[in-house]
């Protein structure tokens, strides 16, 4: 997914929102009551902010205004809601502030302000008015959770251990709980109960791969580095990468649901993407879209997000407003792509592929993509350049290499196939498509000077010990014919064609009986794939009707 930069504001004061200054005395109330002294606070310029925001931020100042005495303390809070929502965290402390002073048995406000200090780094804050909370809530999962990160960002493992433990009886099998129980015994340099706790909570929510990077180093810190190697491989990356662990907070849910924004709904359509809550993430990325409709990156991430839930043609659609926009945006273009080679349309997905290539000249997979395309619809000489630099992008690309000699054995130039397949399969030892497409090579090209039936057959063989395919029994074949094993090639032969056959292949199986009627007349083949053999037609199963518009009816 596409992140769209979030927008900048100012900080100049417009609107000053004050029933007292913050040295004033109390005011006295209805009944002798006196209303407690409240800080003053400053709007911050909203010039920059969304026209939305401004509205909603603008009405809550009103609403602040004309609000009965005994409902000030809640229109402070939804004012501070709105700033926090907004990364307004100076302004929102001064109005949760306030609502907890006319309001102190709320448990929201002090909730509320440990995470305004919690983002700001006020870590003794935070722990203070969470603690706040706790005493109005005990037993708040989130409150208890929060208050237990908090601790041990601050270097204190073992208070937040109290806190958790308290939680994980409360909620058991909570991976936020489990996760921040991890980090404490990480920071007590308990490694073992941190790689158990890390793994508990990453079974009960495997989605959640910001637990890989602390469970790699928790693996580092036991002295195991294979387990912390295979970790940091899947995706771990650094400290704060990757889809964070779930934790039920209905009251952070509110703030960051608050604002009408573009980049509200951006942020919690990418959340639900990062979840593979698709529907959800279309519904977020509409309504940012209906707030922004002139910004490309929204109209990207709408037509990505349609097109996992299976709606192809609105995709389609977004995809082709979103270049509209910005003909420049090479991730739309090659989304387009995608869709028509789906289609079947693969001119058009060639010339979405180069767009994208050309816009984005490091997209690797574009490069790939118009490689493959050109190479299905037999513009082989064009595939060569988009391989190549697929493979100055990405060296280690097993698809580009072997797609690239598959070109030069249909262009005939069977040496350099062979030399680009040997390069291929010492990088990828354990991939047995590289030893076999040499088999084939040695074994039956046209050219003598490449053909080696002895190396073929080794290749073969070995293959063959652990990948009994239709694909490794031809092969076989091929060996031995070169070899003049002409009657072991027939069985071969025949073998390939009963497993084609037997999987649903019929027609594949007839095409194999020319090379079963050479090996009967003891003559090799000269054929190492058919130009019909999957190999040489790469890509994705084409949807007839895919991008058809919907019916009327």
């Amino acid at each position: 997914m596409t992140v769209v930069p979030r927008l900048s504001r100012g900080v100049a004061t417009c609107l000053l929102l004050a029933a007292v200054s913050s040295d004033a005395a109390g005011v006295p109330l209805q009944g002798g009551a006196t209303e407690p002294t409240l800080l003053p606070v400053a709007l911050p310029d909203l010039g920059r902010a969304h026209a939305s925001v401004q509205v909603q931020l603008r009405e809550a100042y009103e609403a602040l205004n004309a609000a009965e005495p005994d409902g000030r303390g809640e229109a402070w809070g939804e004012l501070g809601k709105l700033l926090m929502a907004g990364e307004f965290l100076g302004e929102a402390e001064h109005c949760f502030r306030n609502a907890q002073a006319l309001a102190p048995d709320d448990f929201r406000w002090p909730y509320y302000l440990g995470h305004v200090f919690r983002s700001t780094g006020r870590l003794t804050e935070a722990v203070e008015h969470f603690e706040r909370a706790l005493r109005l809530r005990p037993d708040d999962l989130a409150a208890l959770t929060w208050l237990g990160q908090v601790h041990v960002d601050a270097g204190r493992p073992e208070a937040a251990e109290s806190h958790l433990a308290r939680a994980r009886v409360l909620y058991r099998g909570t991976p936020a709980v489990l996760f921040q129980l991890g980090r404490a015994a990480a920071a007590r340099r308990d490694y073992a109960t941190a790689v158990a706790r890390f793994e508990d909570a990453l079974r009960l929510e495997p989605a959640a791969t910001a637990i890989h990077y602390p469970l790699a180093m928790a693996y580092r810190g036991l002295g195991d580095l294979q387990n912390a190697r295979a970790y940091l491989d899947d995706g771990g990356g650094r400290a704060g990468d990757g889809v964070g662990v779930t934790l039920a907070d209905p009251l952070m849910a509110e703030v960051n649901a608050a604002l009408r924004s573009p980049q509200v709904h951006w942020d919690l359509g990418l959340v639900a993407g990062a979840r593979d809550d698709w529907p959800e993430a279309v519904r977020q990325f509409r309504e940012a879209a209906r707030l922004a409709p002139d910004l490309p990156v929204v109209r990207l991430n709408l037509g990505l997000a349609l097109n996992r839930t299976g709606d192809a043609r609105a995709s389609l659609d977004q995809l082709g407003e979103a270049v509209r926009l910005d003909p420049r945006l090479a991730a739309a273009h090659f989304a387009m792509g995608t869709l028509y080679e789906r289609s079947g349309r693969d001119q058009e997905a060639i010339e979405r592929y180069t767009l994208a290539a050309t816009h984005d000249p490091s997209h690797a997979e574009a490069h790939l993509r118009l490689a493959d395309t050109f190479r299905r619809t037999d513009r082989l000489e064009a595939s060569l350049a988009p391989y190549r630099r697929a493979l100055e992008l990405e060296p280690g690309w097993r698809e580009a290499r072997f797609g690239e000699a598959m070109a030069l054995v249909r262009l005939a130039r069977y040496a350099e196939a062979l030399q680009r397949l040997r390069a291929a399969m010492d990088l990828h030892s354990g991939e047995p498509a590289f030893p076999l497409a040499i088999a084939r090579l040695l074994a039956a090209a046209p050219d003598p000077r490449v053909r080696d039936g002895s190396e073929a057959l080794v290749l073969a063989q070995a293959v063959e010990e652990t990948h009994k395919t239709t694909a490794v029994a031809e092969t076989m074949a091929m060996a031995l014919a070169e070899l003049g094993r002409f009657a072991e090639a027939v069985e071969w032969q025949r073998v390939a064609m009963a497993g084609a056959a037997a999987g649903g292949q019929a027609g594949t199986s007839q095409r194999m009986a020319a090379n079963l009627a050479l090996y009967r007349l003891g003559r090799p083949c000269r054929t190492p794939w058919r130009d019909d053999d999957p190999e040489h037609r790469p890509g994705p199963v084409v949807e007839p009707g895919l991008l058809d518009p919907p019916s009327a009816f």
